[in-house]
C-alpha cells in the first residue's frame, strides 16, 4: 500500500476526532502473507484501512486492535495465521509480531455560545492543549477576533451542531448560550454523544428546572448526574473572566485528577516542621 495514502487516512480519522489503532508488523516467523513495516489503520467500530494479507487475518488483527482501543494503550504482541485457513502463505502458518499503536485525536473543547464567557474561555483554554471549536448561530455577533486564530468557529443551529461534530471520549462540551431554552437543548444534544464531560452555566434554580423537565422528556437521572451545571469551581466568580477561570480550574482539575482543595490544606506543613517540646 501507497505509505502517503497510509498516512494522509490516519490525519484524516484525527482530524475527525476519531481514536485509532495503527498496527505494524514489525517481524515475520514463517510464510507470513505481508512484510516487515506493513500497516493496517483500525477504527473504533472495527473497519479498516490497509491490508495485512486478507479478511481473516486483518479480522484476527482488527480484533486486536479493539483490544488496545479498549485498554487505552499501545503494546506489542504476536497473531498467529493458520494455513488450513489460507492465511498463510505456505503449508507451515506463520506468525507476525505487530505493533498495536493507540491514537487519539487532540482534545476538543466544543463551546456552545460564543458570548463573553465563551471568548474569555477560549483564551484561557488556549494554553491547555485542547482543539477549541465555538459554535453559534448568529454569525453577525461572534467576532473571530475575540477568540483568537487558534479557535474554530462554527455557525448554525447550536443543538445540531453539536451533534454532527460527533463528540467522543475525549471531547469537552462548555455550554454557554444565551437563553435557558437553549442551553437546554444544547444540553439534551450533547447528552446524546459520547463526550466525556458535559458542563452547563446557569443558576441552581435554573439547572434544577431543566433537569426536570429533560428527565420528563426521557433522560435519565444518571445521566444527567453526570452533568457538570452549575459548571466550575466555586470561586465567587461574577464577571465573564472570572466564570471562565472557574470553568477551566474545573476543567483542569478533572483532567488532571486534582482535588480541587487549597494546596495548604492538603498537608500542615507548620506541624511537620513542630519540634517536639521534650526533645
Amino acid at each position: 500500500m501507497n505509505t502517503t495514502a497510509m498516512y494522509n487516512e490516519i490525519q484524516a480519522a484525527l482530524q475527525r476526532g476519531e481514536r485509532i489503532v495503527v498496527a505494524t508488523v514489525v517481524k515475520t516467523m514463517g510464510s507470513a502473507p505481508c512484510g516487515v513495516g506493513s500497516k493496517i489503520l483500525v477504527r473504533a467500530d472495527s473497519s479498516t484501512y490497509g491490508s495485512l494479507g486478507g479478511p481473516r487475518t486483518d479480522g484476527k488483527v482488527a480484533q486486536e486492535a479493539l483490544n488496545a482501543i479498549h485498554e487505552g494503550k499501545s503494546y506489542m504482541t504476536h497473531v498467529h495465521l493458520d494455513a488450513d485457513q489460507g492465511e498463510a502463505v505456505g503449508s507451515c502458518g506463520a506468525t507476525l509480531e505487530i505493533f498495536f499503536e493507540v491514537l487519539r485525536a487532540e482534545p476538543r473543547l466544543i463551546l456552545a455560545g460564543a458570548g463573553y464567557v465563551a471568548q474569555a474561555l477560549a483564551r484561557l483554554a488556549s494554553n491547555l492543549d485542547f482543539r477549541i471549536i465555538a459554535v453559534d448561530d448568529r454569525r453577525d455577533l461572534a467576532d473571530p477576533q475575540s477568540f483568537g486564530k487558534n479557535v474554530q468557529l462554527t455557525f448554525g443551529d447550536i443543538p445540531q451542531t453539536i451533534q454532527e461534530l460527533e463528540p467522543d471520549e475525549s471531547s469537552w462540551i462548555v455550554i454557554v448560550t444565551r437563553g435557558h431554552h437553549l442551553d437546554k437543548d444544547a444540553l439534551q444534544a450533547a447528552l446524546e454523544t459520547r463526550a466525556g464531560y458535559v458542563g452547563m452555566i446557569g443558576s441552581p434554580s435554573k439547572v434544577k428546572h431543566i433537569f426536570k423537565d429533560l428527565l420528563k422528556e426521557g433522560i435519565s437521572a444518571e445521566r444527567l448526574a453526570q452533568v457538570h451545571a452549575p459548571i466550575g469551581l466555586d470561586l465567587g466568580a461574577e464577571t465573564p473572566d472570572e466564570i471562565a477561570l472557574s470553568i477551566a480550574a474545573e476543567i483542569v482539575m478533572l483532567r488532571k485528577h486534582g482535588t480541587g482543595a487549597p494546596l495548604n490544606t492538603l498537608r500542615n506543613l507548620l506541624e511537620e516542621e513542630a519540634v517536639p517540646a521534650n526533645s
